[in-house]
């Protein structure tokens, strides 16, 4: 007889998931919003406003290198580095020579895609962040984690409790 405890003894990992307490990667949303280092700033504006995003995740091949924070967006357009006009950024040529790579801050907040939700919710807590980016084992990134995906777990919860 060992003298561990019976619940260090389990794996967590071959428990049943609870459903209050699911992986991340079932309530993370797929569609990744996300930059290039080489993304103007005032696209990135006009990504975090259309998209109701703090910060906004930069990558290269798909990996993740750091994220953007919209405080810094904003300090640079106070300070007149970035100038926002039109609503077309497609068809326009980017009116500001800042780009993601100049504002770019290190460690974005990345999660597992089997870590369970309550976790992921206490580092967002714990770090101060809105963002939190789901990778696969292989560190691709899978998916995303806001608050409103919270919230919306949260709602379907609620709704399939009182139904």
């Amino acid at each position: 007889m060992t003298s561990a405890p019976l619940a260090a003894s389990l794996d967590p990992n071959s428990l049943a998931p609870e459903a209050t307490d699911p992986e991340v990667g079932s309530v993370m949303r797929r569609e990744v919003v996300f930059c290039l280092p080489s993304t103007p700033a005032d696209a990135i504006a006009k990504l975090l406003a259309d998209n109701i995003l703090s910060e906004i995740v930069v990558l290269v091949d798909r990996r993740p290198v750091g994220y953007v924070a919209k405080e810094d967006i904003i300090d640079r357009l106070i300070a007149g580095d970035i100038v926002v006009s039109g609503s077309d950024f497609a068809v326009r040529p980017p009116s500001t020579n800042v780009q993601a790579r100049n504002v770019l801050r290190a460690s974005p907040l990345l999660v597992d895609e089997h870590q369970r939700l309550s976790e992921v919710v206490s580092l967002m807590a714990q770090h101060q962040r809105r963002l939190a980016i789901v990778t696969h084992e292989d560190d691709t990134v899978v998916g995303m984690v806001t608050p409103r995906e919270l919230g919306d777990f949260a709602l379907a919860r609620r709704t399939a409790v009182h139904a």
